[in-house]
């Protein structure tokens, strides 16, 4: 069996950009399978590769500024996203979940990476999510929850 692993990336005190963790913890109240690993990654991004290290299967969600209206969401495999390598990384503090794919391939590791972006409306400092984010959780997390259900018949 392949293993699943949703990470959920974002800061909770800057508003939207703490869309993934929101999404996290909504699906860490779900029926979930157990085998499935739900991790708040925050805004360790160093971590990423870790995690991407550990699974076939990686679902990736954040707020994801793409040019849509607030509350759009996106899905897509990360390969055709059209997402750059950025080489002007100097820390691995910098290391974005884009960098973090390129450096597991690099270890002989190729997971199947998914992303959920959210359009963020508000990214200042903040516990709360926007009103138009806020009413995206739940949703977002019953989309992955169902892309889970179908890895899984796989």
């Amino acid at each position: 069996m392949k293993r699943i692993i949703v990470v959920g990336v974002g800061n909770l005190i800057m508003q939207d950009d703490g869309v993934g963790v929101h999404v996290i913890n909504c699906l860490s109240q779900m029926d979930i399978p157990e085998e499935v690993e739900l991790i708040d990654a925050g805004t360790n991004s160093y971590d990423l590769v870790d995690f991407y290290g550990q699974g076939d299967i990686i679902i990736v969600v954040d707020a994801m500024k793409a040019g849509g209206e607030p509350g759009t969401i996106y899905r897509a495999p990360l390969d055709q996203l059209g997402l750059q390598l950025d080489t002007s990384i100097t820390s691995v503090h910098d290391l974005g979940f884009v960098q973090a794919a390129h450096h597991v391939n690099m270890l002989g590791h190729y997971p199947e990476i998914l992303v959920y972006g959210i359009e963020p409306a508000e990214l200042g400092f903040g516990l709360e999510l926007s009103p138009v984010l806020a009413g995206k959780v739940a949703r977002v997390a019953e989309l992955i929850k169902q892309d889970i259900e179908q890895f899984m018949l796989v």
